[in-house]
């Protein structure tokens, strides 16, 4: 948050609008902490249905989408760090993501960067479009304190869409002491499919 908040004054440029859109059942409560911390001035949303993430078939976080004055997709990207962040010897994040950002608002469809090979295929199955269904009933659920119930619906959306991080990481969140090792667990068994989308431009 603090690197987005970073490059968006560093733009500065009133043709660019910055949305940034918590993936988060919990709310404002739990998420709008984050954005309190990083003093956001740009427009910030809690999605707590994850329909977002439906829309453009977003499966982890952080996903960036970039659309352009006419309402057209330019590209779509998984791990879309403002900059690298470090945390004790663990680092993550990327440095050459903000750059990206900065040439495309310069040089709108001229930009090297938006390129259509970096829109994936949106179309829906129809086991996402049920596990998206799942996942909401999910969320009813949790709404109305059923937790036994959410976990149900959650768990099916999880089935349906395993390559979903999003609905995994959200059901992990209200057990946060099992949390990192149902990632650890997931992440051990991917092998050599990268945890994030490559980005195209950068990691092709």
């Amino acid at each position: 948050m603090p690197g987005w908040q970073a490059l968006y004054q560093d733009i500065d440029d009133d043709n660019f609008v910055l949305i940034a859109a918590a993936q988060d059942t919990g709310g404002a409560e739990v998420a709008g902490i984050w954005y309190q911390r990083a003093k956001a001035s740009y427009i910030t949303l809690v999605d707590e249905n994850h329909t977002i993430s439906s829309l453009f078939k977003l499966v982890n976080v952080p996903s960036a989408v970039w659309i352009d004055e006419s309402g057209r997709i330019v590209r779509i990207d998984e791990g879309s760090y403002a900059t690298t962040h470090k945390m004790g010897d663990f680092e993550f994040g990327r440095d050459d993501y903000a750059p990206m950002v900065k040439d495309w608002v310069k040089n709108g469809e001229s930009s090297q960067y938006a390129k259509g090979d970096a829109v994936p295929d949106l179309t829906r199955s129809s086991d996402d479009a049920l596990a998206d269904a799942n996942f909401k009933l999910g969320v009813y659920f949790h709404r109305q304190g059923n937790g036994e119930k959410a976990d149900q619906y959650w768990g099916v959306a999880q089935q349906l869409n395993p390559d979903s991080w999003n609905y995994h990481r959200q059901d992990w969140s209200f057990t946060p002491e099992q949390a990192r090792g149902n990632w650890a667990r997931k992440a051990g068994a991917l092998g050599d499919k990268p945890y994030y989308r490559p980005i195209v431009g950068v990691d092709d």
